[in-house]
Parts: structure tokens; sequence; C-alpha cells
């Protein structure tokens, strides 16, 4: 819970070497309540605070940061408003002709995986100045390579067990809403209940009892590289040349990143860094018990199985033989997709971190 601040630490991003870094907050998140809002408030002058309400306000936003010319933007939010926001603001910058601000997170969201690789403080009065002291001071050049999906930048991308579950998630909530309206409650349920309600009841159960997607990826980059599942290294002296395919059949889930952790800091992808210039693609055929048996070891990106068929790649294509559920950057996308193409960002952004 964040405590109430003391005068001494305020305005926290009104002096320092960086002389522009705008905070930007999801209204929507998870950790974005209002207590939080007043506390960051209180620490970032109001001219740098932005509270984004939908869609449309977040591209608004995006317009009036990059007129602005911001030096860094933090987001306040999950992994979805990270992607939402940079997108947004890449556009623009990309209209105008501008280069991107550097970027960080806030730990606010249900999905933290970014906060997580990327080092941000839990979401405690005293963990927010550290990073909003941290942005202002960082003179580090470290720098976060992106996906490119459907003209959005996105740590991560797939479709499969991931995306379902966030399908399921959306239809949880409906029903909740529903029995909250036929029985006159008000009080909203926590996102963390929502989930842990929706795996064990929906997804799970639809896990074991459905056919799994049938899907063809294709390589569409330069050369990519499989990773031996014994050794847990890129087998370099054996490229994959453009065009060929990287994997056919049906799958539990088929998934990308250029990050290591997926949420809940599961390291679901401990290969991205192996080969520069490439995002890790993911392929799981394991049945749900043998995932659920070896989920510590999941979790610590440790587990092994021929199962699990790695790639490290710079542009894909997956065709599926039905239109499935996918998501990007953790947001489960409009409708569903039988094709989806994913590409390693032109350009990595420079982080505040």
């Amino acid at each position: 819970m964040v405590q109430r601040l003391q005068s001494a630490d305020g305005m926290l991003l009104s002096a320092g070497p960086r002389t522009k870094v705008a905070v930007v907050l999801n209204q929507n998140a998870r950790g974005v309540r209002p207590a939080v809002i007043e506390q960051l408030g209180r620490l970032v002058p109001a001219r740098d605070l932005y509270v984004s309400e939908s869609l449309d306000h977040s591209r608004t936003i995006a317009r009036t940061l990059v007129e602005r010319g911001y030096d860094g933007v933090l987001f306040g939010g999950g992994d979805g408003t990270f992607t939402q926001c940079i997108s947004d603001i890449a556009s623009e910058a990309r209209a105008r002709g501008e280069n991107l601000p550097s970027v960080g997170v806030l730990r606010l969201g249900s999905g933290n995986a970014l906060a997580d690789a990327l080092g941000a403080s839990r979401p405690t009065l005293d963990g927010l100045v550290r990073d909003l002291r941290r942005a202002r001071a960082s003179s580090r050049a470290r720098t976060l390579p992106l996906l490119a999906v459907d003209d959005k930048l996105a740590p991560f991308s797939g479709l499969g067990l991931d995306a379902q579950i966030l399908d399921d998630f959306g239809a949880m909530g409906r029903m909740i809403e529903t029995t909250q309206e036929r029985l006159g409650w008000s009080r909203k349920v926590p996102a963390s209940v929502q989930y842990a309600l929706t795996v064990p009841t929906l997804s799970l159960p639809r896990f074991v009892s459905q056919p799994w997607p049938e899907v063809e990826i294709v390589n569409v980059g330069g050369p990519a590289y499989r990773i031996d599942w014994r050794s847990g290294r890129a087998l370099i002296h054996r490229p994959i040349a453009p065009g060929e395919v990287l994997f056919r059949g049906r799958v539990a889930l088929a998934t990308t990143a250029t990050i290591p952790y997926f949420g809940l800091k599961m390291k679901m992808f401990p290969y991205v860094n192996q080969v520069p210039g490439t995002f890790q693609l993911r392929v799981s055929t394991a049945t749900a018990y043998e995932t659920l048996r070896n989920l510590p070891a999941v979790f610590r990106g440790e587990y092994r199985s021929p199962k699990l068929h790695d790639f490290l790649c710079d542009g894909i294509e997956m065709r599926m033989a039905q239109p499935v559920p996918v998501q990007i950057g953790g947001d489960l996308q409009p409708g569903k997709r039988d094709q989806l193409r994913i590409e390693l960002a032109e350009e990595p952004v420079r982080t505040l971190h």
C-alpha cells in the first residue's frame, strides 16, 4: 500500500539532469488507484503527469508528449499499458520525424513482465520514489529491443494457452459483472481474484477438452537458430534459412518475446539474449499435466523438454488452420486471427532503468 508522502520528497522530477520526464498512468490499470495518483501528483509536477482514460485519450497524450519533446516517459500500468502507449508515441514520432524518448515502467499493473525485466521497484512509496529518482538521474545507455506486430511495439506476442487465458479472463469479468448487477453488489472484484477463478474454471478445462490450435510457423527474416533443448544453447552452426518452416503441428502455445519474463515473474523466455538481433520463439507441445508437474522449474526458466521447441529469429509468420485468439503485449486482440506476422522492431528503445 502506498504510504503518505512527506513534504521533503515532493517534486522529485522538478530538477536534475533530465529536464523533461513525463509520467503516464493508465487509469484502468489494477495498481493505478486514486491514492496512487494522488501520491504521484505530489512527486511529479502537474504539467508532467498524464492520466489516460481510454484508447483515444492515450493517442491524444502521445501527441502531446511528442510535441513537448520529453526526454523520457515512465508508464504506470501493466504490459498492455506500455504496449499501447509506446505504440501511440512511436506513431506520432514517426509522423513528425522525431526520435522516441527513453522509456521506463512503474510496477502498477496486473501484468508486470516488463517491470521484472527492467528491475522496477515495488509499488510502495519508497519504490515509486526510487524509480522516479532513477529516471531523473540515469545516464546509462541501456536499450530494450521490441517486437513489431500489427503496427504495434510490444515485448511479447503469441497464441495458444496464454491468449486463451486472456480470452477467458474477459469472459470471467463479464460473468462477474452480470452476477453483481443481478445481486446488487457494487464492490469491484480484484483482477487477481478474477485471474485465480479463470484458470481452473475456464482455461484449464478448455485446454484439456478442446483440440489445440494447428499452426505452421515460417521464418520470414534472416537466419534463425534452433535451441538445443538438452544444452539450452543456440545451434549457430546450423542456421535455418529464410522461407523454411520452423514448426508445423498442433500447439499448446506459440509465443514470442524480447524479454525473459512473461508475467508473475515466470521466466518463459530464458534464451532471449543469446544471439543479438533476435527474439525468442517458444512453441510448446507439453500437456497441462507435464507443465503443472514441473511448474517450479518452468517459473525459473530451467525446465527443458523435447516438447519445448525454442528458436531465435528476427521475423516469423504464424499461419493457423482455424482463427484463434492472439495477444499482443499481454492484451487480447479483437476478434480471432488465422495469420500473425511478428518481426523484430527496426530500432530498440532507450530505457530509463
